[in-house]
């Protein structure tokens, strides 16, 4: 058999496909059946401090290629979502790891966001920097190369 396993920093991967965040990781059930298909790791969806409702359905629709999604960042908010982040993670049915994904609006609010991710017990972080659909969140974030660095490196030296 050949060995296709990964390590990216010191995530180690039994084999590199990773779940993009999205509409696949909002729950402990969810992130188990990508992990007993096969993945490497998983990534949640985007979590945020406080609760978003997001937009209302149809938020996605299916592709001959794939599904397209534009849910608006829809999360119960971190420390509710904490909670099934734990459920997985004390799952020992299958044991990949769990990347987490946040977005905040600046770079204090990432910064409490990546601590509480970290307190999970997850073994690496996204940031969403990109994302089109919410604004103040995301595209306005990642069009301006300053307030990504300065992002990014508030998280670094949190966690």
């Amino acid at each position: 058999m050949i060995d296709i396993s990964a390590v990216i920093d010191r995530i180690s991967l039994k084999n590199p496909t990773i779940l993009a965040s999205g509409i696949l990781g909002e729950t402990a059930g969810s992130l188990r059946e990508v992990a007993e298909n096969g993945a490497g790791a998983v990534v949640t969806k985007s979590i945020g401090l406080n609760a978003r409702e997001g937009y209302k359905n149809p938020t996605v629709v299916e592709l001959k290629t794939g599904l397209l999604n534009a849910i608006g960042l829809a999360n119960p908010g971190i420390d509710e979502y904490a909670r099934e982040i734990k459920n997985a993670l004390h799952d020992d049915s299958w044991a990949i790891p769990i990347i987490g994904s946040i977005y905040g609006k600046d770079a204090k609010e990432f910064k409490i966001l990546a601590r509480k991710m970290e307190a999970t017990g997850v073994k690496g972080l996204e940031l969403n920097l990109s994302c089109p659909h919410a604004e103040d969140y995301g595209a306005e974030i990642g069009e301006n190369p300053s307030l990504v660095e300065e992002i990014t490196k508030e998280v670094k030296n949190a966690v």
